[in-house]
């Protein structure tokens, strides 16, 4: 529908804070501005329907701290420090959740997880193991929990090798979501969705307020938190769109214990949901084709999905598909899997690319963003 000109030619609504994205981290920013001050005026927008996101209500529901091969590629490329920092991060964002809201409310599951390797990995799965012992002598350091990396047992005859990996969950994000959204709302939040915001060089500065022109009127705010993730690379040149994939079988005897499970260094992730199996992944295998901020499956995935599924996972059985859906996550193309906060102008502040670990790392993030916009 086109704008007219007597919507466009209005303000909105002016606030004293904007934060763009009601994803996790959008609203948890929303959340936390509010512990600052309870007389700021706070609005969330989101440009896509209300209660859905690109990435925070489109994803495999992992509630997870990285898989030991993924933490030494990590290692290998980023140094110990810079990665085991990002593993504290991530637990205690996961911490945060908890204590946010009762973990039934949102179907969080400690069930542990497992990475699992084909035969052909084995080299790979033998040098995990061979550093096991310093990667938990690094976890009791950073997030105080003993023995997480233990040598595991298979799940078929083509993933036959495996790691467990101790206190890692699964949650339901679109319940967590519907969580995170009402707790807003009850602080006297407004979320409003279907608004498109302009990229800042497109917002005019006039006393002390940003005029941001959108199709259904200017918006006025002080401050502004772009936390819209994968949008940030339409900003931000290191930053690229890593779209993401899944598909939920019907209901079948899977005989898979419950848990999440890693595969290829992070590539491909599992879990069981009862008597259905969530398969996702396999962007390494059409890297160009997924960097891509258009959420919808493609055939080929799908297919390629399904083939690890009946060839890896459950061999031999029949299965049948009940739903495949995508979202789009961010990555730096330079700096592996850190985190954008940055000042952009003065009193606007992005927070995103979380590297495929939003879950986890939303609300760490929000709060040291809100900490580092509004002081």
């Amino acid at each position: 529908m086109q704008s007219s000109y007597w919507e466009t030619h209005r303000v909105l609504f002016t606030t004293d804070l904007l934060v763009v994205g009601s994803g996790f981290t959008g609203l948890c920013a929303g959340r936390f501005a509010r512990d600052t001050s309870q007389s700021m005026r706070i609005a969330v927008v989101d440009q896509q329907r209300y209660g859905q996101s690109l990435a925070s209500t489109r994803n495999a529901g992992f509630a997870c701290f990285g898989s030991p091969t993924e933490i030494l590629y990590d290692i290998n490329h980023e140094g110990a420090e810079q990665a085991f920092s990002r593993v504290q991060r991530r637990y205690e964002g996961i911490q945060m959740w908890l204590d946010m809201f009762p973990g039934q409310d949102f179907e969080y599951s400690a069930d542990g997880g497992l990475e699992v390797f084909q035969e052909d990995e084995r080299h790979i799965y033998e040098n995990a193991l061979d550093h096991l012992s310093l990667l938990n002598q690094e976890f009791r350091r950073h997030i105080n929990r003993q023995e997480v990396f233990s040598e595991g047992k298979g799940i078929s005859q083509a993933l036959p090798l495996a790691i467990n990996i101790a206190g890692e969950a699964g949650l339901h994000p679109g319940k967590l979501h519907s969580c995170l959204m009402e707790s807003v709302r009850n602080e006297g939040i407004q979320i409003i969705s279907g608004i498109s915001i302009p990229p800042p060089s497109e917002w005019i500065k006039e006393k002390g307020l940003w005029h941001i022109p959108t199709a259904s009127g200017l918006i006025l705010a002080e401050y502004v938190l772009l936390s819209n993730n994968a949008g940030l690379s339409e900003l931000d040149d290191d930053t690229v769109p890593g779209r993401g994939q899944v598909i939920l079988t019907e209901p079948f005897n899977h005989g898979l214990p419950s848990g999440t499970y890693h595969a290829r260094e992070g590539y491909m992730y599992f879990r069981t949901l009862g008597k259905r199996i969530l398969l996702g992944g396999g962007r390494d295998a059409f890297r160009e084709q997924e960097e891509s901020l258009i959420p919808l499956g493609t055939e080929d995935v799908k297919q390629y999905l399904q083939n690890y599924l009946t060839t890896h996972i459950c061999p031999g059985q029949v299965v049948s598909l009940d739903q495949h859906w995508a979202g789009v996550m961010a990555f730096s193309k330079r700096h592996g899997k850190s985190l954008l906060v940055k000042n952009i102008d003065e009193k606007v502040l992005t927070v995103g690319r979380m590297g495929g670990m939003g879950v986890a790392i939303a609300p760490k993030a929000a709060q040291d963003a809100i900490h580092q916009l509004l002081s």
